[in-house]
């Protein structure tokens, strides 16, 4: 989950510098043992099979040890920026309970804006309706430099948690990292433009696959999913309590892909005249093959239910990982700038 105002009253920018240089230092130390590996020669009087295996397990080691230090080197990178961005995100932490305290406000962790200021009496009640006026407006103002904070806090944790090699934490493995700009851009977005892209991309994706637009139901927090396709994909149900958290759009993804899913099944036999096209080409035409189509139909007949068959069992199933892999690859190749416009589009 995004992390909170509390939360980043608490960030330091120190500790990150502290753990590039430490990082920087132990790629260091690897690049030179690299180094020195690669300039090792394999003996003359090895020959034959000994010094093909020989030569082949050092290109291995030699592969692998580039692979780790590029990770590290980008992992130290990513701290270095985030140092910066940090060091800015105190400062503006700062300035903003400084001017709270100055103006008789107190920020809750949760970033809510409280007026503590005692209002004093006025015999004219236009007078007391300016002030009333003024103090709205200043706890606005603070109300939106906390909006800003959390925005850069949220690209930092974009940052860093996209800078992570592959093979390390199983969950950016498995639904992706946002851009830092898609981040601090759904950060900042109020829940009504939050909601218009998401109703703007099931419409925009429904018309790519050639399927009615799905109802959108949303589930209050307590219920369990994130989100479900039902009725074949007829309606997609998402959970509110994901509506400020960027991972709803890899929910999103997954569950159209569902949708998608059902009507590649649906055209797989689908009756046509001779003289007709087959409804499949246009499934073709978007990367579904027929045995990929006829796959998911068998796993529909014995879909396996989290509660009903456990999670491996339903974690592993063809169209589990398919819609896992859309989701993914959807949240990580989207840009501020398809964000911004569907935004928009669902707006009007």
């Amino acid at each position: 989950m995004p992390a909170t105002f509390g939360d980043v009253r608490l960030w330091r920018a120190a500790p990150l510098g502290t753990a590039g240089d430490g990082l920087k230092s132990d790629a260091d130390g690897l690049e030179h043992s690299r180094d020195t590996l690669a300039a090792q020669a394999v003996p003359d009087s090895w020959t034959g099979f000994a010094r093909f295996m020989a030569e082949g397990r050092r290109r291995l080691l030699l592969s692998r040890i580039d692979a780790h230090v590029a990770g590290k080197r980008a992992v130290q990178r990513a701290l270095y920026a985030a140092e910066d961005d940090v060091s800015e995100i105190e400062r503006l932490v700062t300035d903003v309970e400084t001017t709270a305290q100055a103006q008789e406000f107190a920020l809750g962790d949760d970033g809510s804006v409280t007026d503590t200021s005692t209002p004093p009496t006025f015999d004219d009640p236009r007078e007391a309706q300016q002030w009333t006026s003024r103090r709205t407006q200043l706890a606005q103002a603070l109300a939106d430099d906390i909006t800003v904070i959390l925005g850069k806090a949220a690209a930092v944790d974009a940052l860093l948690s996209g800078s992570i090699p592959s093979g390390h934490v199983e969950a950016v493995d498995e639904r992706g990292v946002p851009s830092p700009e898609v981040a601090e851009e759904w950060a900042t977005m109020t829940d009504d433009e939050r909601r218009a892209f998401i109703e703007e991309y099931i419409e925009e994706y429904a018309e790519m696959i050639g399927i009615d637009t799905p109802e959108l139901v949303w589930e209050p927090e307590s219920w369990g999913p994130n989100g479900q396709a039902r009725d074949g994909g007829a309606t997609i149900a998402l959970n509110e309590r994901l509506l400020d958290d960027p991972q709803i759009i890899n929910t999103l993804a997954h569950e159209m892909r569902h949708a998608h899913q059902f009507e590649a099944i649906d055209d797989l036999d689908a009756w046509r005249w001779p003289w007709q096209d087959d409804p499949f080409d246009h499934h073709e035409d978007l990367g579904v093959t027929e045995e990929e189509a006829e796959t998911w139909r068998e796993n529909f007949k014995d879909y396996q239910d989290v509660d009903a068959d456990g999670w491996d069992a339903y974690y592993g199933q063809p169209v589990e990982v398919d819609a896992r892999e859309e989701g993914r690859e959807e949240l990580e190749d989207l840009t501020r700038e398809e964000l911004e416009r569907l935004a928009e589009e669902g707006a009007r």
